[in-house]
């Protein structure tokens, strides 16, 4: 036995339930909250709010019995609501048993989300795939194609690499053998002079030279490339200050608060559309449900009513049956403008969102630019500072270069005049020795940064392909999932027509875009149609119906101990009744809210609201 106690939910001021597993009626004559006694059970087994009665401060919900204590609790808070206690879900640790699967395939009221979404003729692929959080997945996979267009880019800039090497390298071996070549040259010159003391001497400062010379070619080089690298990080420094800048401007062209202001607006005009259209909907279904009753209130000691009159839902007094329909005309044409109002803010509320979206991306690329351009500016001033100091180091070597070149002209003066070709040819091929191995360093480095970017290149290829494979691997899970879910639902109600006889329906399924087709025979012939053709009575039959499918596809029945049913209106007696019995197999407590004179035609337990229970 399972016990419910509401307080202060929807129009409950206190009612307790007290239920036997398998099915229980839950009836009532209108306005006896029916519906908020189901609405305070979806909160207790998970639901993430119920309404508050109004003037209370706050409501709870209590479901209990030998095994199960769940209390929960909901408050005004600051403007807001606040929500206190774990559901019966979260208290089992049912991992199935997510809010999403709740609300849209154990919370079959008659405002569900998936039936008032097929009774609009609106798109259920989002409802019906939201419990298999595919949208994890496809988050995933937008990341992963936006690294791999990243490393498309990367390897783009790469691009060359390996061609670069083969030239650097042909390069590097062709002055390597120059510099061979001319060292062997140098050997045999030295070899050929006979050393005196001036000799010697003049040989030490033509090395001392040399060293010098060689770190000033060094030096000239390395201020060289700084000074190059500055004029790169200067360009890189002004694109990004252009960014900056064409985003400020971008940003200041919106004004955020009054497209927040507008959101607002917007959203409270939509939210009383969907208010409005909801109790307008609810009228115009309890005044069929009583068109529909085929009850003879002309027996009754309380009724003495002619087949032309029917009580109000609302208020119990007597109408003619015209004046109810005319009526009902009446509020499905206030229903149809306060759904063209709907159409009209939705795209203007989305153009908003837009807007906002647009400012804070404007926003952020500036800040993102105006960083980069400020480290781009602290890494110049750094090399700006490198090249002082290589430049003041280049003046001392200068300097020092003056000095020994003073030298071996004064020694060269009283040098023997026999040797002085020999010395000048020597101190040719010495320079160009030393201009040979300062090339050759520099092709090293250059060697060495084009083999890094070549291995980076192949490093990234890889990468890539690893990434493809995983951006596939989602996109198979992706539409496996969709195909299983696909063919399981349709499996399923094809199973639920099948068992429940709709005789109108010859067959309803999911297509390949989630969209609800029906094939019914009209004329002899079998012919589909998509759910915003048919007939209101038959959306809702529909949407109850894939509701249904749903709850049973997902297996829910597993880890869901209640399923939850009210606006039953569009079945009769002889198919709502096997429809229940056939659901009460599937899990452990079935409620359904009906009307005390269609309770009194089927055999099931039977709640009153305010008494005790009692068999129909």
């Amino acid at each position: 036995m399972l016990e419910l106690t509401v307080s202060n939910i929807g129009g409950i001021e206190r009612e307790t339930l007290t239920l036997d597993p398998g099915v229980t009626l839950v009836t009532g004559p209108n306005a006896s909250n029916k519906t908020s006694l189901l609405k305070a059970f979806a909160f207790a087994l998970g639901a993430e709010s119920a309404p508050l009665r109004s003037g209370a401060t706050e409501g709870w919900v209590d479901l209990s019995n030998e095994r199960i204590d769940v209390h929960r609790q909901i408050s005004h808070n600051h403007g807001g609501t606040k929500v206190d206690g774990k559901p019966l879900l979260e208290n089992r640790g049912e991992l199935s048993g997510d809010p999403a699967a709740l609300a849209t395939f154990v919370n079959l009221l008659e405002f569900n989300p998936f039936r008032s979404a097929i009774r609009r003729g609106d798109s259920i692929e989002s409802l019906l795939m939201a419990p298999l959080e595919v949208e994890d997945l496809e988050a995933k996979r937008a990341e992963l194609i936006e690294t791999k267009q990243e490393l498309d880019d990367e390897i783009d800039n790469l691009d060359g690499s390996e061609t670069e090497l083969e030239r650097v390298q042909k390069k590097h071996s062709s002055v390597k053998k120059e510099l061979d070549e001319l060292n062997k040259r140098l050997s045999d010159l030295r070899n050929r002079r006979t050393p005196t003391e001036g000799q010697d001497a003049l040989a030490k400062h033509h090395q001392e030279q040399a060293d010098l010379n060689a770190d000033r070619q060094r030096l000239s080089s390395e201020i060289q490339d700084i000074v190059e690298s500055i004029e790169r990080l200067e360009d890189r420094r002004t694109a990004a200050l252009e960014t900056a800048s064409e985003a400020r401007q971008e940003a200041e062209s919106y004004d955020p608060e009054e497209i927040r202001t507008n959101r607002r607006e917007l959203r409270e005009r939509l939210d009383i559309a969907d208010e409005r259209i909801e109790t307008l909907q609810t009228a115009v279904t309890a005044n069929r449900e009583m068109l529909d009753l085929d009850i003879d209130w002309a027996d009754s000691h309380e009724h003495n009513l002619s087949a032309d009159r029917t009580r109000c839902w609302a208020c119990g007094t007597m109408a003619d049956t015209d004046s109810f329909e005319t009526t009902i005309e009446e509020i499905l044409g206030t229903i149809s403008d306060e759904r063209d109002k709907r159409s009209e803010i939705q795209p203007r509320l989305d153009e908003l969102d837009a807007d906002l979206e647009s400012y804070n991306d404007a926003q952020s690329r500036a800040a993102d630019s105006e960083d980069r351009a400020r480290e781009l500016e602290a890494t110049i001033e750094q090399r700006r500072d490198s090249v002082r100091t290589k430049r003041e180091l280049l003046a001392d070597i200068n300097n020092e270069l003056s000095e020994v070149q003073e030298e071996i002209d004064s020694l060269r003066e009283t040098h023997d005049e026999r040797t002085d070709d020999l010395d000048d040819e020597i101190e040719r091929t010495q320079k160009e020795v030393l201009s040979k191995q300062s090339e050759l360093t520099r092709l090293d480095s250059v060697l060495s940064d084009v083999r890094a970017d070549t291995e980076r290149r192949k490093e990234l290829i890889q990468k890539r392909e690893e990434i493809r494979e995983r951006i596939q691997t989602l996109t198979d899970q992706i539409e496996q999932a969709e195909r299983q879910l696909r063919e399981s639902f349709n499996t399923t109600v094809a199973d639920l027509i099948e068992k429940l006889e709709f005789d109108s329906f010859e067959r309803i399924w999911l297509d390949g875009s989630f969209e609800i087709v029906v094939a019914r025979e009209i004329d002899g012939t079998v012919r589909r149609s998509p759910v915003a053709h048919l007939s209101e009575g038959e959306r809702e039959m529909v949407g109850l119906v894939c509701g249904l499918a749903g709850y049973l596809t997902y297996d829910l029945d597993e880890s869901v101990p209640v399923l939850l049913l009210d606006s039953l209106g569009a079945f009769d007696i002889g198919r709502l009744e096997p429809l229940i019995s056939y659901f009460s197999d599937r899990t452990d407590y079935l409620v359904v809210a009906v009307y005390p004179e269609i309770a009194d035609q089927m055999s099931f337990v039977t709640q009153k609201l305010g008494a005790s229970p009692s068999v129909s």
